[in-house]
C-alpha cells in the first residue's frame, strides 16, 4: 500500500535497539539482558539463546533433554508434511 502514514514510526522504531535475555540463569551479564545482534542461538534448536560461548556450554546440560524433545518434535512434523495428500515427497 503506497501510504506513507506510519513511515515516522517507522524510523522511530528502527533504530530501538533490540535486546534478548540469555537462557542461562547463571549468566553473570545484570538480569541476563544482552542486544539481540550480539547473541547466540542453539545450532540445534534455534529456541535458547545466549551472550557468549561460555553460557551456551554451561547451560548445556539444563537444556539438553528439552533441546532434542524440540528437534525430534519438529523433525516429526517436518516428515509428516512431506506425507500428506497434494504435497510432494522430498
Amino acid at each position: 500500500i503506497p501510504c506513507g502514514c506510519l513511515d515516522d514510526k517507522h524510523e522511530e522504531v528502527k533504530s530501538v535497539t533490540r535486546l534478548g535475555f540469555c537462557c542461562n540463569a547463571a549468566c553473570p551479564i545484570p538480569g541476563r539482558v544482552v542486544e539481540r545482534k550480539k547473541m547466540l542461538c542453539c545450532t540445534q534448536c534455534c529456541v535458547a539463546n545466549y551472550c557468549s560461548r561460555e553460557c551456551q556450554v554451561a547451560h548445556w546440560p539444563n537444556h539438553k533433554d528439552s533441546c532434542l524433545n524440540y528437534t525430534k518434535q519438529k523433525a516429526k512434523l517436518s516428515s509428516r508434511k512431506k506425507t500428506w495428500p497434494g504435497t510432494a515427497a522430498a
